[in-house]
This record gives structure tokens, sequence and C-alpha cells, in this order.
């Protein structure tokens, strides 16, 4: 990567002003009676320019082993998230309200294009932000960490077995089937809930594993992760995701399913939102910090295994050539 100063302010301002004209635009529709699709709206000014933007700036700085670590961590979490989604939305986790803003009618199957495009973008967002506010030379912890390691490790556990707790309390849970013809609703204080189906609490232990997994690998990458950006991208991102998840479930674009959750919430979040979202920003950027620290040692060995070859020929040498010779790296 080349070395050049972080540029913060800049695309700060930037997203800053997307959202102001985005907010503007609403009122205005709004004051017109027009019914347009939001959500999409939202995705493709607030999530997907910004990921463009980010993309293009990436692919010309990564090196090899980077792009490799950067293209094998969005493969990994994109097939994760169109999973995740398929179950989630199959068990209700939530669901969607077109009171406020209609969806854009566009669907893959029974789920709207807008929920495909939502997670690989707010999943991908934080490497690409990562990677821009990276530079050579970055300090790392090395040694200091090794401690902080051990208790990381020891928090995936604690993680692991609260995830189990909440199984049990979801399998002894009275039985009682899903209705799909509940729907979401407005409550007496303009809230927008749902709550449909046994409780099961499936997006708590999603959270929980997402805790044991981001924990686990902030373990193995502690002594070599680039701390300084990892925290510029969670204090930058977490509030903006934070705004995006406010939004959309203030108008219903995505509903929780109460029964899927603890039952916290603070107006329409659900405490497992604020989780969601650090889980968000750490997790992607350490698979990406992980990968990446693996194909860099393998290239370094490589590149070693290249410079140390002994140069074969074909004539006679004397016994113990090959044992003492001194080799010449490649010119």
């Amino acid at each position: 990567m080349t070395q050049r100063p972080v540029n913060l302010l800049g695309p700060v301002l930037a997203m800053s002003a997307l959202v102001l004209v985005m907010v503007v635009a609403r009122f205005g529709a709004s004051a017109l009676g027009l019914r347009v699709p939001w959500y999409l709206v939202h995705e493709v000014t607030l999530m997907a320019l910004p990921a463009g933007w980010l993309l293009v700036r990436a692919l010309r700085r990564l090196d090899e082993s980077n792009r490799t670590a950067f293209v094998v961590t969005t493969m990994l979490f994109v097939s994760a998230s169109a999973i995740a989604e398929l179950l989630a939305i199959q068990a209700r986790y939530w669901w969607f309200y077109e009171g406020n803003d209609p969806l854009s009618g566009l669907d893959l199957g029974a789920i709207p294009l807008e929920e495909f495009l939502s997670y690989p973008l707010l999943l991908g967002i934080p490497v690409l932000w990562f990677v821009e506010l990276s530079r050579e030379g970055e300090p790392v912890l090395g040694e200091r960490a090794l401690k902080a390691a051990s208790w990381l490790r020891r928090g995936a556990l604690v993680a692991l077995g609260a995830a189990a707790l909440f199984v049990g309390l979801a399998i002894v849970a009275p039985s009682q089937p899903l209705d799909p013809a509940v729907l979401p609703f407005v409550d007496a204080s303009g809230a927008v809930r749902y709550s449909a189906g046994p409780k099961q609490y499936g997006w708590t232990i999603v959270q929980l594993l997402g805790w044991a997994g981001t924990l686990a690998l902030g373990a193995a990458v502690a002594p070599r992760v680039r701390w300084r950006p990892l925290l510029m991208v969670v204090a930058t991102y977490f509030p903006y995701a934070l705004f995006v998840e406010l939004l959309a479930c203030g108008r219903g674009w995505w509903v929780w399913n109460s029964q899927q959750t603890i039952g916290w919430f603070a107006w329409v979040l659900p405490i497992e939102s604020f989780s969601m979202y650090l889980t968000g920003a750490l997790m992607p950027v350490l698979c990406f910090e992980w990968l990446r620290t693996l194909w860099v040692a393998r290239r370094q060995h490589e590149l070693s295994a290249t410079l140390v070859a002994p140069r074969l020929d074909s004539s006679p040498q004397p016994v113990g050539y090959l044992a003492h010779r001194v080799v010449e790296p490649p010119h």
C-alpha cells in the first residue's frame, strides 16, 4: 500500500452531506404525497455509493496478498449473509411494514431485493473503510497483546456458553406455531412493533455466536492487528450503521420480532441491534486481518524459498558443494 496521510474528515463530511440530502428528499416527497421505496433509495445512496467509491480506491492500493484476503473475506461474508437472510426470513426474525414506505416490489423468491443488498453492503463497508484508513507501517501491539488475547479467548467461551443457555431456554419455551398472517403494527406511542411465533431468542443467539467468532478472531490476530485504523472504523462505522438501523426500524423497513430477541428495546431498537453493529464493524475487519497475515506469510515463505534455493547446473561439483555454496539472489 502506498503511504498517504489519512483523510478522515473528507469522507465523513461527504457522508453527512449524503444523509442531509436524503433527509431533505424524504421531507419533500412526504410534502408532495409521494410514496417512494426509500429502503432501496437509501441503500443506493448511503451504502452502495460509498462502497463503490471505497472499492475502486481499495483495489488500486492493495497488493496481491491483501487483495486475495479482501476477496475471500467478501465472499465469505456475502455468502454467509445470504444464507442467514434466507433462514432468518423463514423464521420471521423480522418482517416488513409498508404503512410508511413501500418496498420496491422487486423480489428474489419471496424475499425483497432490498434484503439481499443490505447485509453484503453493511458487512463489506467496514473492510473497505479499514483499507482506506490503513497506511504502511501501521503500529501493532506485538507481544503486549498476548495477555489481551488470553482474555479474548475466555470471552469467546463465555459468549458460546451464553448462546448455549439461550438455546436451552428456547427449547423449554412453550410451543407456539408461527402464524405468517401476523404482521407488524404501530403501537400507541407511534413505534412499529412485531411479535409472532414462539419465544426462540434466535437473534440473541446469533449475536452471541457473532461475539464468540469476533473475540476468537481478535485473539488470533491481536499481536498483528493494525489497531489504530480498527478503532477508527469502529468509532465512525458504528454511529453510521446505528443511524441506518434507527431510520429503518423507525420507518418499518424491517421490524424486529420481539419473540426472537431478549425483549429489551430502546424505542424501536432491540439491544441486539447495538451488538450487531459492533460485531459488524469488528468481525469482517478481523477476518480480513487474519487472512491477510496468512497470505503475507505464505508469500514471504515462497520468496524466501526462491532466494535460498541452490542453483543447480550440469557441471560436476565436489562433494559438499550444495551445502557450502553461497547462493546469490536472482537479479
